[in-house]
């Protein structure tokens, strides 16, 4: 395989031919929808879930032709070239074989090389990894992984001009940021995944999007952007092997550089979104060493993080895959290397996040918090809600707060508590929850349990608790330093919103 062929895959098929192969996929429903109906449910999200393809043999289509398109296109399964050349139409068969986007194998049955899977009302276009020559490993272009998925959840969908998604890949998320930006830009290395991208764009009927060979920002230069999302190849890791996640700068240098330089790119009130992995290192924790990278960059910044996985745990969790081909010793020095490059870093432990920043003139703010145990379905308006509510806590006194009035989250929940009283069930605590979409949760006692209940848009705070601190007999001051750490968990994660601020409408729509 030759480093051209590897780079620019399937350079000879043409426009008309691209076009074509769009209008047949449409006629045949081959779309995410018709998935969700014939696949079943333990496949939908992810239809080539490895080890599933003896599924796909046996599903039922209402026609013939999108179920070989299944077959060939999310299977990799070898279909009868007769099926193939119907399914297809024979012209447009022949120009896709000729351009090697299929293969004839001996036994004369049709194979193709790449999944080419729908999402939404988009196709992306990706490899496989079942090739382990060396060219094709390093430029691997991996469909929508977990990462993506996150990203693609997290991004405001709101109508923008101008986009940047760094480190796009095969475009999963430029494809989707082309449906609400005026013009997207993808930035990337590899070179293989720019030409996907650009396949998969016109096979989508995205015109709007320009993908460019880029080290990080290098092209881009001089150019500002309302919108900015990043997947960029984030594991810490001494590889240099993949480009989809080695970075190849050592340590966390890659989150480190698109952090640190993404506000410069940004208008004023744009928003950047950064799905990473950073350390923990000695002398520094993760959230310290992420406000050193963001200070001064005229940004205000929101970071949701998981639980910090300690360094061999790290190790494993990417090396995993590479049981199956090397042999016991050959396993255990590539554990063991990786662990000495996390021991020769100071690092202590790794955690992952989602990092947002929106450029703002005045004085910033930084702000971090664990990420809830579920984050659900798109929320990206609920992510610019957040920035609302924190902006009206770190530009509000106490008594600003105070005079306020709140509503309660219409996602909000209540799980009570309870245990034996003598012969009745009496209530020891609370649990106050968010269904969705950020599934935050935390206990509170009775008394702030009714203090929400009342939260209705109409009361200020302050009036809720001096009749709080009546009720008990407490002084009002008492009651202010006892309940106000509470109160602001609650103002911070979303379950109080002021009145002024309107809650985001619920969105439904799968994104992925």
């Amino acid at each position: 395989m030759s480093v051209d062929s590897v780079l620019n895959p399937f350079s000879s098929i043409a426009t008309a031919d691209i076009d074509k192969l769009r209008a047949r996929l449409l006629e045949l429903n081959y779309q995410e929808a018709t998935f969700h109906k014939i696949l079943p449910a333990f496949m939908q999200g992810d239809p080539t879930l490895g080890g599933a393809f003896p599924v796909l043999q046996h599903i039922k289509t209402p026609d013939p032709g999108l179920a070989t398109m299944i077959l060939l296109f999310v299977g990799e399964l070898p279909v009868a070239e007769t099926d193939c050349r119907v399914a297809l139409g024979e012209a447009l068969f022949e120009a896709l074989l000729a351009a090697d986007f299929l293969k004839r194998s001996e036994a004369g049955t049709i194979t193709c090389p790449l999944a080419l899977i729908s999402i939404k009302d988009i196709y992306i276009v990706a490899d496989r990894a079942t090739d382990n020559s060396p060219e094709l490993v390093k430029h691997l272009v991996m469909a929508a992984g977990p990462s993506s998925v996150t990203l693609a959840n997290a991004t405001p969908r709101r109508r923008v001009r101008k986009a940047l998604d760094i480190g796009c890949g095969g475009g999963v998320q430029s494809l989707q940021l082309a449906k609400h930006v005026d013009h997207v830009v993808g930035v990337d290395i590899n070179e293989r995944a720019l030409n996907l991208g650009r396949f998969a764009a016109q096979l989508s009927g995205a015109a709007n999007i320009d993908f460019r060979y880029s080290d990080f920002f290098s092209a881009v230069e001089g150019e500002k952007f309302d919108l900015i999302v990043a997947n960029p190849p984030f594991v810490i890791s001494p590889e240099s092997t993949s480009q989809y996640r080695d970075g190849g700068l050592g340590g966390d240098r890659v989150t480190e550089t698109v952090i640190r330089n993404a506000g410069a790119f940004l208008e004023e009130g744009g928003i950047s979104v950064t799905v990473c992995e950073w350390a923990s290192l000695l002398g520094a924790s993760a959230n310290e060493r992420m406000q050193q990278w963001t200070a001064g960059n005229g940004c205000d910044v929101w970071i949701s993080y998981g639980t910090p996985v300690e360094p061999s745990r790290y190790a494993l969790t990417w090396l995993q895959g590479d049981q199956r081909r090397l042999s016991l010793a050959e396993y255990s020095r590539k554990y063991d290397r990786w662990v000495a490059h996390y021991e020769a870093l100071g690092m202590q432990s790794m955690q992952t996040g989602l990092v947002v920043m929106r450029k703002r003139t005045g004085e910033n703010w930084f702000y971090a918090d664990e990420a809830p145990d579920e984050m659900r379905g798109q929320w990206g308006s609920t992510l610019l809600m957040m920035f609302d509510l924190l902006d009206n806590i770190k530009n509000s006194s106490l008594d600003q707060l105070l005079d306020q009035s709140y509503r309660l989250a219409p996602q909000a929940r209540m799980r009570h508590l309870l245990a034996q009283d003598g012969a009745r069930w009496g209530q020891i605590s609370a649990e106050l929850l968010l269904e969705e979409p950020l599934n935050y949760t935390g206990r509170v006692d009775h008394h702030i349990a009714k203090l929400c209940a009342r939260c209705d848009g109409t009361v200020t705070l302050r009036q809720l608790l001096l009749e709080l601190a009546e009720s008990v007999g407490r002084p009002f001051e008492k009651i202010l330093d006892a309940a106000m750490p509470v109160l602001m968990g609650l103002l911070t994660r979303g379950f109080l919103i002021p009145a002024s601020i309107v809650p985001p409408v619920k969105e439904t729509a799968p994104t992925a």
